[in-house]
């Protein structure tokens, strides 16, 4: 966590009236999770909050951090007043002139005592003064700059020739010096966005006369989600409490989301083509706010907005919403944000997003460990390696005239590198089977480990030479190549002109390009981005944990096509660094079971990182488990360990063959469907095993036995998010039909429909898993991962097994996340019922079991016959829940 001061400890508020939480009355474990919560930021730790969905979560999380950030600005402001009056803070000695100009841009002093407040407040009224004089003078400029700008678009409509347009185009062209372009926004957006945080440029380019001072940054809590539906429901929670008129909120966005320039959005039908567009227009796009008093004035416009309040905010102001959106982050309370922007220290730098000494809460955490292994994991084909290296060839024999010698360099290298990794690829097409290696091996195989590949990330980022072999792709394209250039240009990094290139050599980048072939419809955009996040990740060769696949992937036309891809292995990196800002980290999820395996991945003993920081020891990190708010007596689970004819219900690999446990599970499933009133969902493993199965019932006449009871639906494999919307509205329409005696869905576990679906009141009377759905061990991936851990623990194989003991726990624990995902998504309030069956006796055994969500299981669960378990079936939906 981040070395935060010492400080008075606040005291726990001790009822929900305290917390400000607005229904009438609050469960007990709403108040205990704002307890907890409050506890856990004052007390700056790690924790892992487990409410089922229909508790209140997101209430509770808003009530309980909300209650805390301003409990925490009133000790600020306390402490300030104390400071005034001239009690001085303990103080560590002399520090040097630089370390207290930056504390008091910061408003830090030290960061600690109430020195640092004094500072705070004066660094705040400072940053107001400031604002209402930019204001003025904005006001100013605006209208004595009407007649300059008419006089200038005047004689700017007169520069019309196609010489000069083609030369302006081709000079678009050249790769900018180093770090000129930063993150790849409008240069004027960014030299304001920068000023506002730490510099000192003028609008113009130039040093300010009026030097500008930070705008002190708000505590704020960090709250990311997966999804967008997610964040927006969260943010209209926020707008359900008291807090909605006292603090600011702002969800950040992609430009695909926030973008306001309707004739943009109409001509880009992608978001890669979106965000081309956007850096491709730069100042020049109508929307961009010229100045700063544009960024102000929407920042001051945002107090609880969503994505769809702030672009409908920036359609009404006639502005940028995405770039207000980022103006309006330091003077937020609360920023919203996707799991993406949060979990990448590239994403959060880009949004201008600040996470030392704020509260992170990730919500719907679960999924936190998959999403840091993604973040930080690439893929790169060899189809785009040819591509890039077609194009980047071409490229540099056009324009190394031009190049200043530093990017020639990098140029080169990144040539010598392309042509490594076709190489390596081609040779890997012979090769055959997938072959896992370490990142540093790999990079002696593909002669490449001469090659400084983090120079080239780094060069790949900030210089942005994506955007211009773009460019340069879409004239070749388009039929028409760039003219020659008439005279030496200067380099882009100041130097004189050139007529040579004396940095590189002749062999490496021939003056004369070679003639090029006819036009390709084949843009690299798409390759661009997919290499910049390759390099991303292969920039770091040592980082422990990370491995390179190297494997052929089946494509549409019947071939395969060697695929590159950067594995990370051990998420516990990215996240130490995250913690290591942090005030406190809370992950919160309605199922976080098994918790255990959650903190022994993100926080493992022997992390470097916990050696560092004593708070990231996984016996630090708390963890929190309440019970569903539903009464026990609403909810059965039952072990079905054999079916209707006594066929054993137990379905590992060498089971899915045996026709007669195939038959036994649709004959069980037949019998039970008319005993659930309402809706069933039954999940499966995979997709492959699920179609085999109602093959073989349809075949047997029982999926028509089961549709005379209830009409089936089946979810399919299709990649179409409108074929899984089209299975669920007609089975929901059909549910809530009047007269219907019901639906019976077919779906798989870790599907679309298995997660962030309710299936609640009837729509999910019962939830049905059918087999254990653990992971394909013949994935490369996974192998890679259970050998890892397994090597962590230092823990001996068991001979009569390939898997040991902490490979068997993680592998497990995979497969019982995604399973605890999907029998929750039956109770989803207080009020609700439903039956949790598990037609596979293996979800008895005690590794199996202990696993389930204690909600569910109650401590113990045991296998049934499937007579006795029909019986009391039947007497469950007998009961009156309404009682």
């Amino acid at each position: 966590m981040a070395n935060v001061r010492e400080e008075k400890r606040l005291e726990t508020p001790q009822t929900a009236d305290e917390f400000s939480f607005p229904m009438a009355k609050a469960y007990d474990i709403q108040v205990e999770f704002m307890q907890r919560l409050f506890e856990t930021i004052e007390r700056q730790e790690v924790a892992i909050f487990e409410s089922p969905t229909g508790t209140g979560k997101s209430l509770s999380i808003i009530c309980g951090a909300l209650t805390w950030l301003q409990r925490n600005a009133a000790r600020d402001e306390a402490e300030g007043a104390v400071g005034e009056q001239g009690k001085e803070a303990p103080d560590d000695g002399p520090k040097p002139d630089w370390v207290v100009a930056y504390e008091q841009r910061q408003g830090l002093a030290g960061g600690r005592g109430s020195s640092g407040r004094a500072a705070k407040a004066e660094a705040r009224e400072r940053f107001r003064r400031w604002e209402a004089a930019t204001r003025r003078r904005e006001a100013r400029q605006a209208r004595s700059g009407d007649k300059w700008q008419a006089r200038s678009a005047a004689a700017g409509s007169k520069r019309t020739h196609s010489d000069e347009e083609e030369e302006e185009e081709e000079a678009r062209m050249v790769v900018d010096a180093c770090g000129s372009d930063g993150e790849g926004a409008a240069p004027e957006i960014e030299r304001l966005l920068a000023r506002r945080r730490a510099g000192h440029v003028g609008s113009d380019g130039s040093e300010s006369s009026e030097s500008e001072p930070d705008e002190p940054s708000e505590t704020k809590v960090l709250y990311a989600s997966r999804t967008h539906s997610q964040l927006q429901q969260f943010v209209g929670e926020i707008k359900r409490t008291r807090f909605a008129h006292q603090i600011k909120c702002v969800a950040l966005g992609s430009r695909w989301q926030l973008c306001t320039n309707g004739a943009v959005r109409r001509s880009c039908a992608t978001p890669q083509a979106l965000n081309e567009r956007c850096i491709e227009l730069g100042a020049g796009c109508a929307l961009q706010p010229r100045g700063h008093t544009a960024l102000l004035d929407f920042r001051d416009a945002v107090t609880v907005a969503d994505i769809e309040d702030l672009a409908a905010a920036g359609r009404a102001a006639g502005t940028c919403a995405y770039y207000g959106a980022r103006a309006a982050v330091a003077a937020a309370h609360v920023v919203a944000l996707p799991y993406a922007a949060l979990l990448s220290r590239s994403a959060r730098a880009a949004l201008g997003v600040q996470v030392r000494g704020n509260v992170v809460v990730v919500d719907e955490a679960h999924n936190v460990v998959d999403a840091l292994l993604a973040l930080h994991s690439a893929a790169l084909a060899h189809r785009a390696v040819r591509l890039l290296l077609d194009v980047l060839t071409r490229y540099v024999a056009r324009f190394w005239r031009r190049l200043g010698p530093a990017n020639a360099t990098h140029l080169r290298h990144a040539v010598a590198l392309l042509r490594a990794l076709d190489k390596f690829m081609r040779q890997a097409e012979v090769g055959g089977a997938a072959r896992v290696l370490p990142v540093n091996e790999f990079l002696h195989l593909a002669h490449a480990d001469h090659i400084n590949v983090y120079r080239i990330d780094r060069f790949l980022r900030e210089s942005r030479v994506g955007r211009k072999l773009n460019m340069f792709a879409e004239k070749r394209a388009a039929g028409s190549q760039p003219p020659p250039a008439k005279r030496p240009q200067p380099d882009t990094q100041g130097k004189r002109p050139q007529a040579h290139a004396p940095a590189v050599s002749s062999s490496a980048l021939p003056a004369p390009p070679p003639p090029l072939p006819p036009p390709s419809s084949t843009l690299p955009a798409a390759a661009i981005a997919a290499l910049e996040e390759f390099m991303a990740c292969l920039g770091r060769p040592d980082r422990a944990g990370s491995r390179l696949v190297v494997r052929a992937v089946p494509q549409a036309d019947g071939a395969s096509e060697v695929e590159l891809k950067y594995l990370l292995l051990d998420p516990s990196e990215p996240f130490a660094e995250l913690c290591a800002e942090a005030r406190a980290v809370v992950l919160a999820g309605g199922t976080m079971q098994p918790a255990d395996d959650v903190i022994e991945q993100l926080l493992p003993p022997s992390s470097p990182s916990a050696v560092k920081l004593p708070r990231l020891d996984p016996a630090n990190a708390r963890v929190f488990a309440w019970r569903h708010v539903v009464d026990p007596s609403h909810v059965l689970p039952l072990v079905v360990a054999s079916g209707p004819t006594g066929e054993a219900l137990r379905f590992a690999r060498d089971d899915q063959a045996d026709a007669r446990r195939l038959r036994e599970a649709g004959l069980a499933l037949a019998a039970l469907v008319p005993v659930i009133p309402g809706g069933a969902v039954a999940f499966f493993p995979s997709y492959a095993l699920l179609a085999r199965m109602h093959a073989a019932w349809t075949e047997a006449g029982i999926v028509e036995r089961m549709a005379r009871r209830k009409p089936v639906f089946m979810e399919t494999s299709s990649f179409s998010s409108s074929a899984e919307d089209d299975v669920l509205a007609r089975y929901t329409a059909e549910v809530r039909r009047p007269g219907s005696t019901g639906a019976l869905l077919l779906s798989v576990v870790g599907g679309r429909l298995s997660e962030g679906i309710n299936f609640a009141d009837d729509l999910g009377r019962a939830v049905i898993m059918i087999g254990v759905p653990f992971p394909n061990l013949a994935s490369p991936e996974l192998a890679e991962r259970l050998a890892y851990y397994q090597d962590k623990s230092n823990a001996p194989r068991d001979p009569k097994n390939s898997m040991g003991p902490r490979a068997r726990r993680f592998y497990e624990a995979l497969c019982m996340r995604a399973v605890n995902q999907s029998i929750g998504r039956a109770i989803r309030h207080r009020a609700d019922y439903a039956a949790i069956l598990f037609l596979d006796s293996r979800y008895a055994e005690p590794r199996i079991a202990s696993k389930l969500p204690k909600w569910i299981t109650n401590e113990s669960i045991s296998a049934t016959k499937f007579g006795p378990a029909l019986a009391q079936l039947v007497s469950f939906y007998k009961r009156d829940f309404t009682a």
